[in-house]
């Protein structure tokens, strides 16, 4: 009998290898990631198995052209191995499958995207992989962002928001769509836009070619929240909390948690009650619990906030012959550079006894470009029996003196607040809820909400302060026990 060479050997336990990696993504990725990141200590959990064998499957019908069921959104905290699976790998081994397969790879930041791609083509290059597969690239598509494998596959990468979609692909992922660091109302409608315009519409084959949304919830209106409200029967959700709860998508993965956690390697209850303490309730309840309020709830609910249209809004004033008078309410700020407070304007009215907020408006200017700018708010909302009510505080005095020269309007100056501002918002919640404040519908409505909604985690609650301000104002005192006055 012929021995075999070692070279001999070693192409049957490179054969092996291939044969078992190509039969499962995951144990691809267990081997992967001890290439990407050998210096990490990998404890795999079931949930990594679970999304790989569903990603999996979806290759595998991808390539028998077969038509979807739905496509995915994957919930699950940070740190969990999601952007290693989705984002580098699962891209690599579809191609093993699949050799033509076309992605797109898009996050909140193209940064973000650049440096999953550069992974993917790290992989693609380490002598582990290219001992076993022996890929190339076509050099004329080669770039950060953008390549193309000569045996047809092709990744292309970028900002949600970004100028990449001209073209189209079988899967396209969005792994954090949404940033943790800037998700304000305009960073959560870009990108709800950027879907809608664009990333909707790329798929090769609408039919069968699959979305996949992966990310840590952040709040009711990033992309899982949009898409699921208004989509729902498309998706496939799975919801994987760091604790257990009835949250948990599919429910039979709940069996999994070992002592009530998704995965006790890496989020122990000491590393979560740490995260807890820094995150804060919201923070933790999104982030962690996948949740878009802590479970015990924020001072003003969510589905407290009652809207309405403009034109409902109208019809209902002239059927009860009211007259629209749409008064200002300014919470200043001496500052115009980003990183700092904004002076918050609101417009509202009294009607039938509740608050209407029409619009509200930041504004982050020097003080002779912030007078005016009021001056036009003031000519696209107000009347000359229009009032201006403003807080004394900052450059508020100097705001008043200079609108009471320059202009006609009514300036009132607000009282000082002698209460903590938990106090006043837990004052003027029951109000809230009881419907007497209404939000005209408008794409401000986001600020005032996640302002509302989000105290005391929010960035900023100078919304906070002025919906005080106006129940104050046009609401009987005797309904109202207002510890501002």
């Amino acid at each position: 009998m012929t021995e075999i060479t070692a070279s001999q050997k070693q192409e049957i336990l490179n054969q092996i290898e291939v044969e078992i990696y190509t039969r499962s993504f995951y144990m691809f990725v267990q081997r992967a990631c001890a290439v990407l990141e050998p210096q990490t200590a990998w404890n795999w959990n079931f949930h990594h198995a679970f999304i790989c064998e569903l990603l999996q499957a979806e290759t595998h019908r991808i390539k028998a052209n077969s038509p979807k069921e739905h496509d995915i959104i994957i919930n699950v905290p940070f740190r969990s191995s999601k952007s290693l699976i989705v984002s580098i790998l699962y891209p690599i081994w579809s191609w093993i499958i699949y050799p033509e397969m076309q992605f797109i790879n898009l996050s909140y930041s193209a940064n973000l995207s650049t440096d999953h791609s550069n992974k993917v083509v790290a992989l693609i290059n380490s002598p582990w992989f290219h001992n076993l597969f022996g890929w190339d690239f076509e050099e004329v598509h080669k770039s950060k962002t953008d390549f193309k494998l000569k045996r047809g596959g092709s990744r292309i990468s970028g900002g949600v928001t970004g100028t990449v979609l001209g073209r189209g692909g079988d899967c396209i992922v969005l792994d954090d769509p949404n940033s943790t660091m800037k998700l304000s109302g305009v960073e959560r409608h870009n990108t709800i836009k950027a879907w809608q315009d664009t990333i909707s519409t790329r798929l090769n084959n609408p039919t069968v070619g699959l979305f996949i949304v992966i990310q840590q919830r952040l709040h009711q209106h990033d992309l899982s929240g949009y898409l699921l409200e208004k989509q729902a029967e498309n998706w496939l959700k799975i919801v994987l909390p760091a604790e257990l709860s009835d949250k948990v998508q599919p429910p039979h993965l709940a069996i999994e948690y070992q002592n009530n956690l998704l995965w006790q390697d890496r989020f122990s209850r000491k590393v979560l009650d740490n995260f807890k303490e820094t995150l804060g309730a919201v923070g933790y309840a999104n982030q962690l619990l996948q949740e878009t309020a802590p479970p015990e709830g924020n001072i003003i609910k969510y589905e407290w906030l009652r809207t309405i249209t403009l034109e409902k809004f109208m019809e209902l004033c002239d059927i009860h012959k009211h007259r629209v008078v749409w008064d200002f309410f300014l919470d200043s700020a001496q500052t115009e550079a980003k990183k700092n407070d904004p002076t918050g304007i609101m417009v509202a009215c009294k009607f039938q006894n509740s608050v209407y907020v029409r619009k509200v408006i930041e504004k982050r200017l020097s003080f002779p470009d912030l007078i005016r700018a009021l001056e036009r708010i003031f000519i696209d909302y107000g009347k000359p029996s229009s009032k201006v009510f403003i807080e004394p505080k900052s450059n508020g005095k100097d705001i008043i003196a200079q609108l009471r020269r320059q202009t006609n309007y009514n300036i009132v100056e607000l009282p000082t607040p002698t209460t903590d501002k938990e106090t006043r918002l837990n004052a003027i919640a029951p109000l809230i809820e009881s419907s007497r404040y209404y939000l005209i519908e408008d794409i401000s409505n986001e600020i005032i909400t996640d302002q509302l909604t989000g105290f005391p985690n929010a960035s900023h609650d100078e919304f906070c302060d002025l919906t005080g301000y106006a129940l104050t104002r046009y609401i009987k005192k005797q309904q109202l026990n207002y510890l501002m006055l």
